[in-house]
């Protein structure tokens, strides 16, 4: 019983916390944003302005201070402008690849030397300075340079996933990627993309702290895709959770995911205290994969395989976080989880 109130004390004050703190963290990102274009003397696009402030803005009460409260407090005023800068980044490298607006090679040397790349656009000399700002302030450089060669990889690879004449880039994509080649670039680019974010901290992160890092990565990027089904169908992009076809052999393929995190977090050498509010913050997060699950569950029923996704209407695939059923089921499944 003591657990249970515990719990919802946590839950709620969590909550609340999260709440307060994604809106001033946007408007801070907008303010450095703002800052940013006035300096430059150029633009971002409204879709990537918006997609750069709202990530950081939920990223960081949700991910980034349940990572430096295991060091006992939640992240500075120079960690959360480097997360920013982070954001900026990640953005506009997806604007670059998704319309190939710089070829590979030069996104290469942009990418690995930015000293000797001559931007000619705002978002190059934007891109440039904030990958500079970071690149620089990193304290293990040939670990950083490890991950961020991976990630470029990865992201490039990806394109792979769209199928043909879908792919907005153009590229050569058949859709013939094996499920091993996707679980590779997914798990490649939902790792390593969180993985960097530990090299920003004022702290360096332990092995066992980048470890989770890199398998939360895995987990958030998993359930991305599963809420994206419907739209990545759409698009003809090829995942692994629209290529599913049994929804309890796959969960039971994200729930090895969530056990590995598990025993990660046993092993964390904090105090209980501080392991109990990590696990707490992990299962809010693997709640929402699960809850997709269960809807596909749900879908497939008593048969041995899910009917074909391709053919079901908008209103079976989408998950709305809204409804009250699905806002219960988060709060089960993190209860349930947040105890292991």
């Amino acid at each position: 019983m003591g657990y249970f109130f515990r719990f919802w004390y946590r839950v709620i004050w969590t909550a609340l916390y999260i709440i307060f703190s994604r809106r001033i963290e946007t408007s801070r990102a907008y303010r450095l944003l703002n800052d940013i274009e006035t300096r430059f003397g150029g633009t971002f696009s409204p879709a990537t302005r918006r997609k750069i402030a709202v990530s950081y803005g939920i990223y960081t009460p949700m991910i980034c201070d349940a990572f430096t409260a295991l060091h006992g407090r939640r992240t500075n005023p120079g960690e959360k402008e480097r997360f920013i800068h982070y954001f900026i980044c990640s953005s506009l490298f997806d604007d670059f690849t998704d319309t190939i607006v710089i070829p590979e090679a030069e996104l290469r040397t942009l990418s690995f030397s930015p000293e000797t790349f001559v931007p000619r656009t705002f978002d190059e000399r934007v891109f440039k300075e904030s990958h500079l700002l970071l690149k620089n302030f990193v304290q293990d450089p040939p670990s950083y340079l490890t991950v961020t060669k991976t990630l470029f990889q990865a992201q490039w690879d990806s394109k792979k996933q769209y199928k043909g004449a879908a792919d907005p880039a153009g590229a050569p994509g058949e859709g013939l990627l094996s499920d091993e080649a996707i679980r590779r670039i997914t798990f490649d680019k939902g790792g390593n993309s969180v993985l960097l974010c530990s090299y920003y901290l004022d702290l360096p992160a332990s092995s066992a702290e980048k470890e989770c890092w890199y398998r939360i990565g895995t987990i958030i990027q998993l359930t991305n895709d599963l809420f994206d089904i419907y739209k990545d169908l759409g698009d003809h992009i090829d995942t692994l959770p629209n290529r599913m076809t049994d929804a309890r052999i796959f969960r039971g393929f994200f729930e090895e995911q969530v056990l590995g995190m598990q025993s990660l977090i046993r092993d964390l050498p904090v105090s209980p205290g501080r392991k109990g509010a990590f696990r707490l913050s992990m299962a809010g997060i693997y709640a929402f994969g699960l809850i997709a699950l269960e809807q596909l569950n749900d879908l497939q029923g008593a048969a041995n395989e899910l009917p074909a996704l391709a053919s079901l209407p908008r209103a079976a695939l989408i998950i709305d976080m809204e409804k009250r059923k699905n806002l219960l089921k988060w709060l089960r499944l993190t209860y349930e989880h947040a105890r292991r």
